[in-house]
């Protein structure tokens, strides 16, 4: 790692101000049930974020493909959770969009990407990369095979690179070649296993499906049908194809070459404008995927008042050439249509279990619509001819009885979006979704079954909205009719008795009290985090700040939680959820917290708790902080870096924070503020311009001296201050290549050490980087700095208040959403930045955004994991110290050789043993006298006899080296 000493210059910036607390608590025992010392361990509520596939196999094991952070695995039903990332063999993209299982093999499970497609053989364990080594993407040509001894280099050069896009229309220059595609669908034969098909296209928002096939379980993968604009000779466009996004795939389970695909719209499609997105509709293929024909239906004629692309007889696009040769579909907004009843608008397609020759098909929409024939039809001769057996719309799931078609249990499943805002609709007996509705005789008669009173929520109510496709929310596990797993665009939820009741398969009541229900994670995140702040009053309280889920607090170390999104501060959000950046806990007064929450990152509110932050106790705290940024209701300001003074007046706190790139202070205890420092105006630049911008990764910091409060540190993307006044007037610290400031840390032990991280800032006129990424040390409070870590990707770190040599920093190339691994993770150093290694055991993405140490014991380390929320480690630091290594190693050999002998060995171990339990209590006085007895029992005369006199040479130059250590 490099090391660089830096001169801060700095200019004095006359600024005028003002600004503003307590039971010390034993820190939490360590639970090995709780957090095993080798590994990461997640902690949350159950939180949630886009899922767009599910699935469970033949023995039950399920997957759920997140947006953010990959695939979730459960082997126990759903109980527990299991994240895969590049830990576990996935290389680029962490949005996962599809899932798939051998019928009989429970081994092979199958996940696609933004970019490929992966397969496992040990049951999800671990993936191997599918890649090509001659795929076409124009003529979309080519075979995919699974490589299970992929060497470096080889991607790019043997194999065509999966993240290069020819196809990309946002690129200034695209790819000249390259196998990116990303995968929607995959179902194989249950009468022969060796024949699959996956649906592919070619990026995220692509209409252009592509049918690939498998004849030997999964090993190679070829394209039997491109839906690809057709042109003559000359190169005139003659059928416009390029309209389907495949989100099911259905194979008859008598016959692998009879396939059915359901092309639809989702969450990256869906809001295109008609004639736009892709067509709503079913195609079947007879001959294993070659060729296609529309699944149609009668005709109908109908009157229409809203705009909608046509569509020829045979289900392709009615289209016109413009100037520059693209095709652009023909739309109309009045007048009669006839057409095929199913082309358009189509929701679902299953097979009867029994009876391939019968479908059930569901027409409409879920918004209003202009176009007649919803609801449920059902086709006995392979979808030649259709019945509508009941007018409502809904997903449908099937189970065989008793093997006689004519007694299958047909279950719809209705959800809608949105329906409301009042704190009404927070409670189910309000709501009228999701609903179920069965019928035992095949669909002839209707029942419902479950209301949204039979859904259990989370932690937060939900609305039951759908990123992926309508036809993809629900699946059936392969085994068991009864089970159902429930991906949405926020939660995982899940029904073991046949849909009769639904429970969030991500979120599981921890225990219940006078405060109300406490929620514990299962397992299951993809969550967008920001922040997580230990209380130095009592450890035990702890808050986390999150995008979507908004603010929570735990009172038992993190064990439990319960949202703290008080309504009339989360905007648009109401009563669901919120955002949540800047967070400050009372360094003595464990009931005093203060917070910055909003709907989303630029209108965010100051508010304050004095008990604990229980919801209902919130008061607005931000008379004085700007409101000049408005998303949805809600007008308020990009509000981060919030810190306290510990050498103010306990009941009367000085605050500092940062709201759009300008310090404010308080100076009485957060109720009001006054402007101290305007970073941009005094660098000469124009405010920055948060109401059209919603990055959440321009970050800012503030930090008070904890002896002195007239030291105040404070920065942000545009440079980094220091006051020594207490905020009267303000100096720079360098120059832009201190732009970028993340988080803040004057050390404990010594407030002249400062430590500061520092990110990626870009020029906002040229687009070059500025600043100076990594870690920096200042000794004398500010005016020379130290880079001790160089890492581009540096979001926060936290330095151990026992002993400032032990430092761990987090670095993560992604934020607020996902994308393709390029940095470390945890980072930690023992010796104060002289080396680094990474301590990412536990983690599937090396993703890691801050880091906090328990400010008791510091021996336990939480960190923010963007895309896995927030995780949790006890660490035995001992084992990361040379000299400590190298004393136990020694002594080990000694011991081996007999070199050390007798009730010497025992003493020697024993004092060693305590001096590391004393180091890791963060007692390094203690730990050091420990080691002093290790060199008492060693030169003690009376057992000369058992230690030669090279081992006790070597001995006491090992002990000694690590006393000097200890001791600094």
């Amino acid at each position: 790692m490099k090391k660089t000493l830096l001169k801060a210059t700095s200019f004095l910036l006359g600024v005028g101000l003002v600004f503003q607390s307590a039971v010390a608590t034993a820190a939490p025992a360590k639970d090995n049930t709780y957090q095993k010392p080798d590994q990461w361990k997640m902690i949350e509520p159950g939180a949630g974020g886009a899922f767009f596939a599910v699935g469970a196999g033949p023995t039950g094991i399920a997957v759920a493909a997140g947006d953010l952070s990959g695939p979730y695995i459960s082997y126990d039903n759903g109980k527990s959770w299991e994240t895969r990332g590049t830990a576990e063999g996935i290389l680029y993209h962490t949005h996962f969009s599809m899932v798939g299982f051998d019928p009989e093999d429970e081994r092979s499970i199958f996940v696609g990407a933004e970019d490929m497609m992966y397969k496992s053989d040990d049951k999800g364990k671990t993936f191997y990369p599918i890649l090509s080594e001659d795929w076409d993407p124009f003529k979309r040509t080519g075979t995919f095979k699974v490589v299970r001894d992929l060497k470096p280099g080889e991607i790019g050069t043997k194999y065509k690179h999966p993240l290069q896009d020819v196809h990309d229309r946002w690129a200034d220059e695209p790819f000249e070649d390259g196998a990116l595609l990303y995968f929607n669908a995959m179902t194989f034969s249950k009468s022969n296993p060796n024949i699959g098909y996956t649906a592919a296209h070619s990026d995220w928002e692509g209409t252009d499906a592509i049918i690939f096939k498998t004849t030997d379980r999964g090993e190679t993968w070829s394209p039997v049908k491109a839906f690809i604009n057709e042109y003559d000779q000359d190169g005139k466009l003659v059928k416009f194809l390029q309209d389907k996004r495949v989100q099911k795939v259905v194979v008859d389970h008598k016959n692998p070459n009879i396939v059915y695909i359901l092309s639809q719209t989702d969450g990256f499609t869906g809001s295109r404008g008609a004639g736009r997105g892709p067509q709503n509709a079913i195609y079947k293929s007879t001959d294993g995927g070659v060729n296609w024909t529309l699944v149609g239906g009668d005709m109908l004629t109908y009157n229409i008042s809203s705009t909608i692309p046509l569509y020829n007889n045979d289900g392709s696009a009615v289209y016109t050439v413009n100037s520059d040769g693209n095709a652009v579909a023909m739309t109309r907004n009045s007048g009669s249509i006839t057409e095929p009843r199913f082309v358009r608008n189509m929701l679902d397609i299953e097979m009867d279990p029994v009876d391939p020759n019968i479908l059930y098909a569901v027409k409409g929409a879920r918004g209003s619509t202009s176009i007649p024939g919803n609801g449920v039809y059902k086709s006995t001769d392979g979808g030649s001819t259709w019945k509508l057996i009941d007018n409502r719309i809904g997903a449908i799931k099937l189970k065989a009885v008793d093997n006689d078609p004519d007694k299958t249990i047909v279950r719809r499943i209705i959800f809608n979006g949105w329906e409301g805002t009042s704190e009404a609709n927070t409670k189910p007996e309000n709501r009228s979704y999701p609903q179920v509705w069965e019928s035992t005789d095949a669909g002839a008669t209707w029942t419902q079954v479950a209301s949204p009173l039979n859904f259990t929520f989370g932690g937060i109510t939900h609305w039951y909205s759908s990123m992926s496709a309508y036809s993809k929310t629900i699946a059936t596990s392969m085994a068991d009719p009864d089970v159902y797993y429930w991906g949405d665009g926020q939660w995982v939820y899940m029904s073991d008795d046949g849909a009769r009741n639904f429970r969030s398969a991500g979120s599981t009541v921890h225990h219940e009290d006078e405060d109300g229900k406490w929620y514990t994670t299962t397992g299951v995140s993809n969550v967008v985090s920001f922040t997580l702040k230990v209380s130095e009053a009592d450890p035990n309280i702890v808050f986390i700040g999150n995008a979507d889920i908004g603010l929570w607090r735990s009172l038992d170390n993190g064990r439990s939680w319960q949202h703290a999104n008080e309504h009339g501060y989360i905007a648009d959000w109401v009563y669901y959820g919120g955002q949540a950046q800047a967070i400050a806990l009372d360094p003595e007064r464990p009931n005093v917290v203060w917070a910055g929450l909003g709907g989303a990152y630029v209108e965010q509110l100051m508010i304050k708790s004095t008990d604990y932050g229980k919801l209902g106790t919130w008061k607005s705290s931000g008379e004085g902080l700007p409101k000049t940024n408005t998303r949805g209701s809600q007008t308020g300001a990009a509000l981060r870096g919030l810190s306290v003074d510990k050498t103010s007046p306990t009941n009367n706190r000085t605050l500092y924070v940062v709201a759009n790139d300008i310090v404010f202070k308080s100076a009485d205890d957060g109720e009001t503020w006054k402007e101290s420092l305007n970073m941009r105006t005094v660098l000469g630049k124009k405010p920055y311009p948060y109401q059209s911008d919603y990055r959440a990764d321009r970050q800012a910091a503030t930090a008070v001296d904890h002896t002195d409060g007239k030291f105040v540190y404070a920065g942000g993307a545009d440079g980094f201050f220091r006051s020594n006044d207490g905020g009267a007037t303000w100096e720079q610290i360098g120059g832009s290549e201190f732009a970028g400031v993340q988080k803040i840390v004057i050390s404990k032990q010594n407030p002249e050490h400062v430590y500061a991280a520092i990110g990626q800032v870009y020029d906002e006129e040229t687009g070059d980087l500025i600043s100076s990424p990594g870690l920096y040390r200042s000794t004398d409070r500010g005016a020379n700095w130290e880079l001790i870590l160089e890492d581009e990707f540096l979001r926060g770190f936290d330095v151990n208040p026992h002993d400032e040599n032990i430092i761990m920093a987090g670095s993560s190339n992604v934020f607020m959403s996902g994308g393709t691994p390029e940095s470390d993770g945890a980072l930690l150093t023992v010796d104060g930045g002289k080396t680094w290694q990474q301590v990412n055991e536990g983690l599937s993405w090396p993703f890691v955004r801050d880091v906090e140490f328990n400010p008791h014991d510091p021996s336990q380390v939480f960190i923010v994991t963007p895309g896995t929320s927030h995780h949790v480690r006890y660490f035995d630091f001992s084992k990361y110290k040379d000299e400590l290594k190298s004393l136990q190693s020694l002594l080990d050999q000694y011991v081996a050789s007999g070199e050390v002998n007798g009730p010497l060995v025992n003493q020697l171990n024993n004092s060693l043993d305590q001096a590391v339990h004393q180091f890791n209590k963060g007692s390094n006085k203690q730990a050091v006298k420990k080691i002093e007895d290790f060199l008492k029992h060693l030169n003690n005369p009376p057992q000369k006899n058992n230690v030669t006199s090279d081992a006790k040479e070597e001995l006491n130059k090992a002990a000694k080296a690590l006393i000097q250590a200890w001791s600094k």
